[in-house]
């Protein structure tokens, strides 16, 4: 057995993967609890994570009707899990400032792959973050949207 990390640990891990990555798995579902996945590129802001899609995609019906989701990262052996609700959108064609954010970070911009796309901005409510069973046992770096750990 690997010595478990701390939750500060966790976190410095949890903050360098959204900075570097763009790629997580977005889990909703309909007003009537049905689940659907996709695969989305996001944009970490330092407090949010941004997302495209369609407008008239079921993931953004899912949005309306339920306003809360969660986003994996990693394999088994190096797991990120993210709660967040949703706490704006807004239509690419109309918000500069998040394309030009979001294409410098993920590499795209949702206004040059056509009509109808839009942005979301997810706030996350909780994260963990665990490296196998061994580290199941205080995963939770983040709770209430609020940091964990002495480092806060």
């Amino acid at each position: 057995m690997t010595e478990l990390r701390t939750v500060e640990a966790r976190k410095a891990d949890v903050l360098a993967a959204l900075q570097g990555q763009g790629d997580l798995w977005l889990a909703t579902a309909d007003a009537a609890g049905r689940p659907h996945l996709i695969a989305v590129s996001a944009w970490w802001d330092g407090t949010d994570l941004i997302v495209a899609t369609t407008a008239s995609s079921r993931t953004a019906a899912n949005f309306a009707d339920r306003p809360t989701v969660r986003l994996a990262s990693g394999s088994p052996a190096d797991a990120i899990l993210i709660d967040a609700k949703i706490v704006e959108s807004s239509a690419a064609s109309e918000a500069a400032d998040l394309a030009e954010g979001f294409s410098k970070a993920v590499g795209w911009d949702p206004r040059e792959v056509g009509e109808g796309w839009a942005f979301y901005r997810l706030r996350p409510t909780r994260i963990q973050a665990y490296r196998g069973y061994d580290e199941l046992e205080g995963r939770e770096v983040m709770r209430n949207s609020t940091w964990l750990g002495k480092d806060g």
